[in-house]
């Protein structure tokens, strides 16, 4: 799309009749916007959208993922596992991941794509014609009430919904290969409260030789238990693993540390959660909104599964409203007379979206610890954020520098 057209210079020809025309006699105005040209314009402005944020979305989600890539080639090369396990658990694993990405990525490419159009005087061609801030922020909300609306269904069912295949699959995988919990000679600290140590692991049987595990789950009565054998199952009336020991002996300390107790054992049985720190049965995590409704009504208000309930539903509401405010705070940075190359728009995007996901967290903890409320905390950025983007769309609408004392106006005009 051309803008030649969309630059109508009116000429003051000088009283005598004199055709020549000076730079000086040359001005703009703003004509009237033909009623098809809107819908032209905001074709091409989603266009200019999409293809920074199709991008940016494949690389944050891969970058992402890079980081659990290493565990799972592990899981492929020493324990086994079979190509068909790893490629579902990418495919539960995805799902997580974008509700992450999806609101950063909509945020970078609104930035990349508004930039470029100020740097190429596009805005000011758009201005020129007629084009006010309320018809550019047509296709730009429509585009962040996309990202919101995705980011929703995902969190309200693409997320949970994983959770629970990923949770079934580890179940089955572990039934099917209990060796994968424990690590020879690796100090090992997958269970919470667990340190498991083994000198020698056979996969054929789950057999394992020379253990050394501390216990510190019950933190008045910690424990070390030396094993010369050892042999892991899966109960799945439970759901955990079973390590089964022979031959050792129980180390046990009071909390001052004066007194020991010894106990020789044939055989003892450990059990080892596969949820870590949770309880048998969903966390809240795996939860559709009914059930943690549900929680929140058999919990006792004030207790921690009733903060961690209350977070997590006010989370899956949160968190779309969220992405929904970052993609229209992109609008006045991107619109940021500075000129500036991808690079300085990739940065601003990530340290927005990075800065928001850290405020968020903190009020996620502070929410379970019962030092905020946990209905409040997860909107908690959101109303911060918000406040930002109404100051900068205020100052961009009035044709004012976004910081106080700063050069320039948006657009560029």
């Amino acid at each position: 799309m051309t803008y030649g057209s969309i630059f109508r210079p009116h000429h003051n020809a000088d009283r005598a009749g004199v055709g020549a025309i000076s730079p000086e006699s040359t001005r703009y105005r703003r004509h009237p916007v033909p009623a098809s040209m809107p819908r032209i314009l905001y074709r091409y402005l989603l266009t200019e959208i999409l293809h920074p944020f199709v991008v940016s979305l494949f690389a944050f989600t891969t970058i992402v993922f890079s980081g659990r890539l290493m565990r799972l080639v592990q899981l492929i090369v020493v324990k086994g596992i079979g190509l068909g396990d790893i490629l579902r658990a990418c495919v539960y694993l995805l799902p997580y991941l974008l509700i992450f990405t999806l609101p950063m990525a909509g945020t970078v490419g609104i930035m990349l794509a508004l930039m470029r159009l100020t740097v190429d005087h596009e805005i000011i061609a758009l201005k020129v014609s007629g084009l006010s801030y309320r018809q550019l922020l047509a296709p730009l909300l429509a585009f962040s009430l996309a990202v919101a609306a995705l980011t929703l269904v995902l969190t309200v069912y693409g997320a949970p919904w994983a959770r629970r295949q990923t949770q079934a699959l580890l179940s089955d995988v572990v039934r099917r290969r209990a060796d994968l919990g424990i690590q020879e000679q690796v100090f090992n600290t997958e269970f919470k409260g667990l340190v498991i140590y083994a000198s020698r692991v056979v996969a054929v049987g789950q057999q394992l030789e020379g253990i050394f595990l501390y216990d510190s789950r019950d933190r008045d009565n910690p424990q070390t238990v030396y094993a010369r054998q050892g042999m892991l199952a899966y109960d799945p009336g439970t759901g955990s693993l079973l390590l089964k020991l022979h031959d050792g002996v129980i180390i046990r300390w009071d909390p001052a540390g004066h007194r020991r107790h010894t106990v020789d054992f044939t055989s003892y049985t450990l059990p080892l959660p596969l949820g870590g720190d949770q309880a048998p049965g969903r966390s809240e995590a795996e939860m559709s909104v009914k059930d943690l409704r549900r929680a929140l009504a058999r919990h006792a208000p004030g207790s921690e599964p009733y903060n961690r309930a209350a977070v997590e539903l006010g989370q899956r509401f949160a968190l779309p409203a969220g992405a929904l405010i970052l993609c229209l705070l992109a609008v006045p940075l991107g619109l940021s007379p500075v000129q500036h190359g991808r690079t300085w728009g990739l940065v601003v995007g990530l340290g927005v979206f990075l800065t928001y996901y850290i405020i968020f967290t903190a009020s996620w903890r502070l929410a379970v610890q019962a030092q905020l409320s946990p209905f409040l905390a997860p909107w908690s950025a959101n109303v911060l954020f918000a406040v930002v983007a109404l100051y900068l769309w205020r100052r961009t609408v009035q044709e004012r520098p976004l910081l106080p004392g700063s050069r320039g106006r948006p657009g560029g005009v």
